[in-house]
């Protein structure tokens, strides 16, 4: 687990935002995997103080000090185990006491829940210990790191669960490249354009997702469902489907050729519909906005 020059400047542009820092959980105890030049550059741009950092990282390789300059207050970190000094020990699997829940004005999770079995427990446990008016952060798999861990995940999944009906709404998500120099992309929600949001890429990806409480309500008091489905289940009760096309000249006296034709085009297609290069899905961003 860590906290990685995405995650940084993903913070950042949420503080610029609005979003308050005062007390943060993180789940485990995060390494900071940035360079102290590079981290001193960044906090400079964003008009936030470095010593805090740099008294703070003289002895430490945590994220600590980075959360220091941010302004953080009082942080604590969350595992299963006491092995890297975490002040909380829980088991995400397991549901967290009351004193935990509604505490936290930022919970961020930089590499765990994707490791954890239970994920709709844990998802649960996350945000009912964040505070109405506080975020959830996460930085986690989505295309090519299959075997990382138990999970890769969809932008989907997470535009339904940090859904109205749980209390919560997706302020940013990003997806990019894994590593510190690939260009972001704000996700559309399936569910505003209709349509599943699919990506097929060449490179491991990972998702930034910020997520806002904005009333305690009881978290998966109905089931998440995936948006299209409710749409055609909607749209379909009671209507007819619509009758084949017929078939063209060209698949009735040359159907080799119409078959490999048609090979073709879905091809070029579901590519082209399933690249980062489809604008109704993915929208390039600065990573400072």
């Amino acid at each position: 687990m860590g906290l990685d020059i995405n995650c940084v400047q993903f913070l950042l542009a949420a503080r610029k935002r609005g979003a308050g820092f005062d007390e943060i959980l993180t789940l485990g105890r995060l390494v900071l995997n940035v360079y102290p030049a590079k981290l001193v550059k960044v906090l400079e741009g964003a008009g936030l103080p470095v010593e805090p950092y740099l008294q703070a990282a003289k002895d430490n390789t945590f994220a600590e000090p980075f959360f220091a300059s941010l302004g953080t207050k009082k942080i604590d970190s969350l595992d299963a185990s006491k092995y890297e000094g975490a002040s909380v020990i829980q088991d995400l699997n397991q549901p967290v006491p009351d004193a935990l829940k509604e505490r936290f004005d930022a919970i961020f999770d930089g590499g765990t829940l994707e490791h954890v079995f239970n994920i709709p427990a844990a998802l649960k446990n996350c945000m009912e210990m964040t505070k109405v008016g506080g975020r959830f952060y996460m930085h986690t798999c989505a295309n090519n790191l299959c075997g990382h861990g138990f999970y890769q995940f969809s932008p989907e999944l997470f535009y339904r669960v940090f859904s109205e009906q749980n209390g919560f709404e997706v302020e940013r998500m990003v997806i990019h490249p894994l590593g510190p120099y690939g260009q972001w992309y704000e996700v559309s929600d399936p569910n505003q354009i209709h349509e599943r949001v699919e990506l097929i890429t060449f490179r491991p990806m990972q998702l930034l997702v910020q997520a806002r409480r904005v009333k305690a309500v009881p978290i998966f008091a109905s089931a998440t469902m995936q948006s299209d489905y409710q749409e055609y289940w909607w749209k379909q009760k009671g209507q007819d489907k619509p009758a084949p096309p017929k078939p063209s000249w060209l698949k009735k006296n040359l159907p080799g050729v119409a078959r490999a034709l048609h090979v073709a085009k879905l091809g070029v297609e579901f590519y082209r519909r399933q690249s980062l290069g489809n604008r109704r899905f993915f929208k390039p961003v600065n990573r400072t906005d």
